[in-house]
């Protein structure tokens, strides 16, 4: 008895310091109202009034891997990434949103818009030779990144009148280079680089009421736009994707367990979204997005499709749920060919 009280009462000190830890923690960044669980009300209400609306666009952005640098001549000169390609490429896909938005379904009406940060936003240190190669040490990617992704969130709030942000951690910014699965995402540079946006939009009073963000303390966000219950994750928790599938059972066979796991727990969902795969797909009840880093050294070596740098974009409409599902290219677009568009070859 006095051994198990003594280890008992180690135990409760271990865990009393680690909440004090946690606790310092939050009091440094989490010095800001943040809403880390509900969805703001406007995203399950009615839709708004008009002749056309169009629903609520989602802007997936995940997987920016801000610092990493790909090297042109290793991937057979099919792509290169540096911090000025990132912010090249970020800006260029909140522009490339606005525009798909407003041009090709204009006019109509929108009533807001999700903007999804679905993890791996910095390259991380899980990786020696990432660490080794990088052309920014993390710290210095998350500042930047957070600079970059302030005036874009502003700029899509400006353009759509409000904003709500589910965010997810993802696998390269954890500090550990073993998952941790206690307290996973606060010992993450994902989850710290959320906080620091979230206090620094809030702090405007332009932007405090119109950007809301959902920050949860797991692995996983759950919100719903009208009627359609979607449910966030990064992807890294699903395993596999090596046969002549490729990841497609992953996703089908992960997305199973995670519906019979959330549907036991009274939280059911109809649409599983998701990145960490760098591969744009929708299918149906399972979004998955691309990246903003594109094809690197670590895809040409495991031999995974080619995939141009891209993030996804759908609109959720009231009554009729998932429409428009589109990609958002990072890149500008290759010189035209000036052949001619179609030809006929002559009878002879």
């Amino acid at each position: 008895m006095k051994r198990e009280i003594q280890a008992l009462k180690a135990e409760n000190r271990r865990l009393a310091s680690e909440s004090a830890d946690l606790t310092a923690i939050k009091r440094i960044i989490h010095n800001v109202d943040v809403q880390v669980a509900n969805p703001p009300a406007w995203l399950t209400g009615s839709a708004p009034k008009g002749k056309l609306v169009h629903g609520v666009p989602t802007l997936m952005l995940s997987d920016l891997h801000f610092g990493e640098t790909v090297f042109s001549n290793q991937v057979n000169g099919v792509n290169q990434y540096n911090t000025t390609i990132a912010k090249r490429r970020l800006r260029r896909v909140v522009d490339g949103s606005i525009k798909l938005l407003r041009h090709t379904l204009a006019p109509g009406q929108f009533g807001g818009m999700v903007v999804i940060l679905g993890g791996d936003m910095v390259d991380g240190v899980i990786h020696d030779e990432l660490r080794d190669t990088a052309d920014e040490t993390v710290m210095q990617s998350v500042i930047t990144l957070h600079d970059e992704l302030v005036p874009g969130l502003k700029a899509l709030c400006d353009e759509f009148g409000k904003l709500h942000v589910p965010c997810v951690a993802g696998n390269h910014g954890r500090l550990d280079r073993k998952p941790r699965m206690k307290n996973g995402p606060a010992l993450n540079f994902d989850f710290l680089l959320y906080q620091f946006l979230a206090r620094t939009i809030h702090a405007d009073p332009k932007y405090r009421d119109r950007i809301t963000f959902q920050i949860p303390d797991g692995f996983d966000a759950s919100y719903r736009v009208y009627g359609t219950r979607y449910m966030l994750t990064h992807g890294d928790s699903f395993k596999g994707g090596s046969g002549i599938t490729g990841p497609l059972l992953p996703w089908m066979r992960g997305d199973a367990k995670t519906r019979k796991q959330y549907g036991a727990l009274g939280m059911p969902y109809d649409v599983l979204v998701m990145g960490h795969w760098h591969q744009l797909r929708y299918l149906g009840q399972i979004i998955v997005n691309g990246c903003l880093v594109g094809f690197n050294e670590y895809a040409m070596k495991s031999r995974f499709d080619y995939e141009p740098p891209m993030q996804a974009l759908w609109l959720t409409h009231p009554v009729r749920g998932l429409t428009f599902q589109e990609s958002v290219f990072a890149d500008d677009p290759k010189a035209l060919n000036e052949a001619p568009w179609v030809s006929v070859k002559a009878a002879a």
